[in-house]
């Protein structure tokens, strides 16, 4: 891998790619919380969401504790399933055929032993480790890949393929395929790509073909997700502009409407989520920034870190869908996950 090359590229790209003005004036809007999860004792850090294919209303919140494993929660917050299995980082999960039938695989990063480990939901919701459970992240390489960090699913719609991303502190990204070997799961290496400095944040866009990768104190590289179309990099937000004027950028999202998409990612130094259109190749401006003030019930979110959107109604309370953002500070000084929907705020920042 030509680092130097690569270094050269990003700076070409973010010269002739980034088209938001820094510093210009975004709209910055508050919205409440609909409801929050259970606080979580060790340390919260990034959610996915599930949708219950026959069931939307009975869905699934699962929450990584990046001390101490994954919890998996209901609608209402209520906790109904835990997995005390480490230090569990980042979370994503992508359907998949396994043993001919249709499942979810979740899978995270465990930062102990520097894994990837990979959980089977059912489609009447039920969740358990996948077999195997856990996988070694780094691949054979002579480049110095160091410290496994974010984590995110992909799934390719023509083909159904899936992949395993893994990003590290040394700024790697490592993308796996993962297969069915007689129900079992396998993983086998595709490629490698990176970063100059220390990523997290990262998401696939699987209707456009494109990965989001967060460089924390640098701004959002766009990459082809097809390991076919290249390593090419195009900087979509830089640190400092508009939307991120300080560091750090954390959680990434994709929210997929019927009428519009957009890129949710979290803007960690001022405790807001940035909303970004998303139109194929094309760089867009930020939308606009998100505060989770305090409601009546329900305090505000501050310090977020990982994040997760869907756009899929989901019941009453959240009829164009749902942002669940990590709370670093909960009312108890402990940390929790708060679900927000997107109904309001799309209304906020006017995108009706």
């Amino acid at each position: 891998m030509k680092t130097d090359l690569l270094a050269c590229g990003l700076v070409f790209s973010a010269m002739i790619g980034l088209a938001p003005a820094l510093h210009a004036q975004v709209q910055e809007v508050q919205v409440n919380a609909v409801t929050e999860t259970n606080s979580i004792i060790g340390d919260a850090d990034d959610p996915a969401i599930w949708v219950n294919p026959a069931d939307p209303a009975a869905s699934l919140v699962l929450g990584t504790d990046k001390y101490n494993g994954l919890h998996v929660f209901d609608l209402s917050g209520a906790e109904v399933a835990y997995f005390n299995d480490g230090s569990v980082n980042n979370v994503d999960l992508r359907e998949f055929t396994l043993a001919g039938r249709t499942v979810w695989l979740a899978s995270a990063t465990e930062r102990d032993n520097e894994d990837i480990v990979f959980y089977v939901i059912e489609a009447d919701g039920t969740i358990d480790r996948a077999t195997p459970h856990a996988f070694p992240a780094k691949p054979e390489t002579t480049e110095r890949v160091r410290n496994i960090y974010g984590h995110a699913m992909a799934r390719d719609p023509a083909t159904g393929r899936v992949w395993a991303l893994t990003n590290f502190k040394s700024g790697h990204i490592v993308q796996y395929e993962v297969l069915d070997d007689n129900g079992q799961l396998r993983l086998e290496f595709v490629r490698m790509f990176s970063v100059a400095s220390q990523p997290e944040g990262i998401v696939a866009d699987d209707e456009a073909g494109h990965i989001y990768v967060g460089e924390e104190d640098t701004g959002i590289w766009r990459f082809p997700l097809l390991p076919e179309n290249g390593d090419a990099a195009t900087l979509i937000a830089a640190i400092p502009s508009d939307c991120f004027p300080v560091d750090d950028i954390e959680g990434l999202a994709i929210y997929d409407g019927a009428d519009a998409r957009y890129l949710v990612a979290s803007a960690q130094g001022i405790h807001r989520a940035a909303i970004i259109p998303l139109n194929g190749e094309e760089v867009l401006p930020c939308a606009g920034l998100v505060e989770i003030s305090a409601g009546l019930n329900i305090d505000g979110v501050s310090e977020t870190d990982g994040l997760d959107v869907v756009s899929t109604p989901l019941g009453p309370d959240y009829p164009e869908g749902m942002l669940v953002m990590m709370d670093d500070q909960n009312e108890d000084l402990q940390t929790n996950f708060k679900y927000i929907s997107f109904a309001d705020v799309k209304k906020a920042l006017g995108l009706e």
